[in-house]
């Protein structure tokens, strides 16, 4: 279980895109849920095109796209209870539960118990903008809805062995000196523990760090980072 964190223009999305069109390619099932309308299966193309040679075989080419735009279903999800409809149907086909009952919820929630069979991947972009509005003083609850997340999420990665990849935007700090505001991942401290692993992106300035940098500042790597740039078929490392 992954976080992309950082500020508006750092890459998230397009990671999270890059990492649905690889998984795909490589033939796993991807499970993208989008909360804003980030995604964009014209930069799916544009990835997979990245993934084969120039002098590739143009049937050969289209084929395989095909096979790899099927296995990525992509589900809109808007608010923090369509989550957890979602995120517990896919546990039920991880599970390899036979199925729930229509319940007058989520349309179509059998085809999620089964997609979720055979999930590889699942990509929540982003998941910072269904639980900021619920962790406020006046949402009594939203530390326990919080919790509930966490704890769905996972037990979706390691139990069933799929990846999660989720994005946390962030926010200022304050204390900053000067204006000079400080940062941090929206869904503060309580949070801090719930990926297995942490990455923080940020937009490079100038020509001395042109791109994006990368850099793993919780779990296994700490402290290990790149710089990377968004092209027309991929990421490339700088």
């Amino acid at each position: 279980m992954t976080e992309l964190t950082g500020e508006a223009g750092s890459g998230k999305t397009q990671l999270c895109l890059s990492a649905a069109a690889s998984a795909a390619a490589l033939g796993h099932r991807v499970v993208y849920l989008d909360t804003g309308g980030g995604f964009s299966a014209k930069r799916i193309k544009e990835f997979h095109r990245g993934f084969v040679t120039a002098d590739a075989d143009s049937d050969e080419v289209e084929q395989h796209l095909s096979l790899t735009l099927d296995l990525i279903t992509v589900l809109n999800v808007h608010d923090i209870m369509t989550l957890f409809k979602v995120l517990e149907e896919l546990a039920l086909g991880l599970a390899g539960d036979p199925g729930v009952p229509g319940d007058g919820g989520l349309e179509g929630n059998q085809d999620v118990v089964d997609i979720g069979r055979d999930m590889g991947l699942l990509v929540v972009d982003s998941l910072s903008s269904l639980l900021s509005p619920v962790i406020t003083r006046l949402h009594h609850q939203g530390y326990t809805i919080m919790a509930s997340t966490a704890s769905l999420l996972r037990s979706l990665a390691p139990a069933h062995n799929c990846a999660v990849l989720y994005t946390n935007h962030t926010v200022s700090a304050g204390g900053g000196d000067r204006g000079g505001a400080s940062i941090k991942p929206a869904l503060g401290t309580r949070w801090t523990s719930t990926p297995h692993r942490r990455v923080c992106l940020g937009k490079g300035h100038g020509k001395d760090t042109p791109g994006c940098t990368a850099e793993v500042i919780y779990g296994p790597g700490t402290g290990s980072s790149c710089a990377f740039q968004v092209v027309g078929d991929g990421i490339r490392t700088l």
